[in-house]
């Protein structure tokens, strides 16, 4: 297996919506349903994929045996507390049929090589809290817990 990152082309696009579905499939808050996630996700990364913002980037994983594996978008936020730019990990996908094959760890790294040569000193992303196996995966990759953000539905 020879798998390796590279940048994304337009030719990508129907490869990176078919992933769309990969941030829904847990299970997620009773207040939430997953085609207002995937509708959301789906036109988020359209409008990265047609009109990336500055300081951003999308990167995608590929073997060359078995076609694309995983995609990762990445974009710079300001820290709320230090005013410091950061890299964020806005999606990170990878195509069921190479799950355990180590794709999102090499995604992952290539999320702190891109973060290290913006000069970014913190890379931060969030995640559902029922998503269990990506909470394994970011804290296998030496992610930690920052903030934790809580929700109540309010009845009318």
């Amino acid at each position: 297996m020879a798998i390796s990152v590279r940048s994304f082309v337009p030719s990508d696009r129907n490869f990176i919506l078919s992933l769309v579905s990969r941030f829904s499939e847990f299970e997620l808050p009773d207040w939430r349903e997953s085609d207002d996630i995937d509708n959301t996700n789906r036109l988020a990364l359209i409008k990265a994929m047609e009109q990336p913002e500055p300081e951003s980037a999308i990167f995608i994983a590929e073997d060359e045996t078995d076609g694309l594996a995983g995609f990762i978008h990445l974009q710079t936020r300001i820290d709320y507390f230090s005013g410091e730019k950061q890299g964020y990990i806005s999606d990170v996908a990878v195509d069921s049929s190479f799950e355990g094959r180590g794709i999102g760890h090499m995604l992952l790294k290539t999320a702190e090589n891109w973060s290290r040569e913006q000069g970014y000193a913190l890379l931060t992303l969030f995640v559902f809290a029922g998503n269990t196996h990506a909470l394994r995966v970011y804290e296998k990759n030496g992610f930690a817990q920052d903030i934790i953000r809580y929700a109540k539905v309010i009845d009318p």
